[in-house]
């Protein structure tokens, strides 16, 4: 019965194809297919599945296939529209291939390859992402490294005569007698209001650079990929930061712990 009910739609959608071109005017306004169509009682939607059917087996190597499968799976896979994406063109593949035989299994295979496709886009999207985050940090290390600091010489001025202040002062002198500059402010301080508020700028600074850099925990495996200049220097670049973090830390009295909260 199912040989019997392909090969009509065949014969049908044969039919049609032959009585459209007969009919054919010289555009699609002027011809008399349509109406005819009209006449005999058959919707448009139906023709066209019928034809776009006929189209496929009369192109397949393997006619009896097609004939023996489904007729709602032969009009999925015969749409004009059934290879306009890589995953609908594999799942039409797969049924040609005789690997699929209803349209449940289509429509199955056809979901599963779509979701696959939308994980590999979202992969390179972020990798992609990563890869242009990455470029832009090297080319600010890279800016950074060109630029030569501005050092200025600063003294404390002391307009007393104590000799515990005066000998501080002096040995500030001997100490740190050229500053470094960066952006139009001193980095080193000498009074204690003045390092207070260095050390709640430096507070806010790590917790910027940390919701700024933070993401980049997540791309392990692109880091792991990356040529080996750029993976040394971002080591060197860890390094110096963990380096500076040790001596910071070293230098906190221990017997006064800082208690973080969270």
């Amino acid at each position: 019965m199912r040989d019997i009910l392909g090969k009509a739609y065949t014969d049908l959608g044969r039919e049609l194809t032959e009585v459209r071109e007969r009919l054919a005017g010289s555009n699609q306004y002027d011809g008399m297919f349509d109406k005819w169509c009209a006449t005999i009682g058959l919707k448009k939607d139906l023709v066209c599945r019928l034809i776009n059917r006929f189209k496929l087996i009369s192109i397949c190597d393997d006619q009896k296939l097609l004939e023996d499968l489904p007729v709602s799976l032969t009009y999925e896979i015969a749409r004009p529209s059934a290879e306009s994406t890589e995953p609908k063109r594999q799942a039409k593949q797969a049924v040609l291939d005789g690997e699929v035989k209803t349209l449940k299994e289509y429509r199955e295979l056809l979901a599963e390859k779509e979701s696959a496709e939308k994980r590999v886009k979202e992969a390179e999207s972020q990798r992609h992402l990563a890869e242009k985050e990455a470029d832009l940090l090297r080319a600010k290390l890279e800016r950074a490294e060109e630029v030569e600091p501005q050092t200025v010489t600063e003294y404390v001025e002391v307009e007393t005569t104590d000799p515990e202040l005066v000998a501080e002062n002096e040995r500030y002198k001997e100490l740190f007698g050229e500053i470094t500059m960066y952006e139009g402010r001193t980095t080193r301080v000498t009074n204690g209001d003045a390092i207070t508020y260095t050390v709640y700028e430096f507070s806010e600074d790590v917790r910027k650079f940390v919701e700024k850099y933070g993401h980049l925990t997540h791309f392990v495996q692109e880091f792991n990929g990356m040529i080996s200049e750029g993976k040394q220097e971002y080591k060197k670049a860890i390094h110096a930061m963990q380096t500076l973090m040790r001596s910071i830390d070293r230098s906190i009295d221990e017997e006064d712990p800082i208690i973080i909260n969270g």
